[in-house]
Parts: structure tokens; C-alpha cells; sequence
């Protein structure tokens, strides 16, 4: 008589809880490994498709340039005190107001960390193609670095 061989091993069964349970981990995997190379600015261009379709912002160029008029609230004068366009100093408040010219997106911030006192700084007024900052904005600047806002234009 011949020997019997004794096969070790396990069978596994393909069921629907196995399949079920391997497409939701492989799907988790998907989306960890996908949110990971969206991180990278070159490879997010291949898994975005609004990143193709959106290109650059026409009114950038097409919209005319505005004016915003700041004023100190509660000081006559602040030389050292400056209107920051997209982080460089480009105005002081030599007077009680100064008047600016802006462009749609810049970024109009109060550089107030050469006073130790709190200044108030209001948008006084602005011409009829600006948005934002609204003519009713005021800013509390306390010795540091504030944002009046990011300039939108019509």
C-alpha cells in the first residue's frame, strides 16, 4: 500500500466578505497614497483636472488700477508707521492720510511695530472699481504687523 502525503496548507475561499474587505482596504490605500501626491506641486497637475482647465484670471489685466485713501484714527501723524503693498513698505503716514494706488491681488498691510501705542487706521475712502477692503474698514495696528486686505477690483 502506498503512504499517504499529508498536504499542509491553508485554502482560502473567495467569498463576498473577502472581496468586500479587499476593495475597501485597496481603496484606502488609493486614497492615502493619491492625498500624498497631490502634496507635490508637479504631480498635482496630473491628478487635478481643474489645474489644467483654469489657467490665468483675465480681470488681473483687464481691470483698471484703484485708489484707497487710509487714515489715522486716532494720531495726526505716524512717519514711521507704513502701508505695506504685497510685503514692501511703499507709503508712510507722514500726514493724517495718505492716499495709495492698487491693483487687483495685492496684499495692503499696516507695518505699526516702530509704535508702542495702539493706532487705529481706517479706509476712508476709495474709488468706485474697488470691492475690497470695503470704505468702512478699520484696523487695529498694536506694535505689530496688520492686514487691511487683499484688494479686490470690478
Amino acid at each position: 500500500m502506498g503512504k499517504r502525503i499529508r498536504k499542509s496548507g491553508h485554502v482560502y475561499f473567495i467569498s463576498f466578505d473577502n472581496l468586500i474587505a479587499f476593495f475597501v482596504i485597496a481603496g484606502f490605500l488609493t486614497v492615502i497614497i493619491t492625498q500624498v501626491l497631490m502634496l507635490n506641486d508637479n504631480i498635482r497637475v496630473f491628478l487635478n483636472s481643474t489645474e489644467k482647465i483654469e489657467g490665468i484670471n483675465i480681470n488681473t489685466y483687464l481691470s483698471k488700477d484703484g485708489t484707497l485713501k487710509l487714515e489715522l484714527v486716532n494720531m495726526e501723524k505716524a512717519p514711521n508707521a507704513y502701508v505695506l503693498i504685497n510685503g514692501d513698505p511703499k507709503y508712510s503716514f507722514k500726514n493724517k492720510s495718505v492716499d495709495i494706488s492698487i491693483k487687483q491681488g495685492e496684499l495692503i498691510e499696516i507695518d505699526g511695530t516702530k509704535y508702542k501705542q495702539t493706532m487705529y487706521i481706517k479706509v476712508a475712502d476709495s474709488s468706485d472699481n474697488v470691492i475690497e477692503p470695503q470704505r468702512t474698514a478699520v484696523v487695529k495696528v498694536n506694535g505689530d504687523i496688520e492686514v487691511v486686505g487683499r484688494v479686490r477690483l470690478k
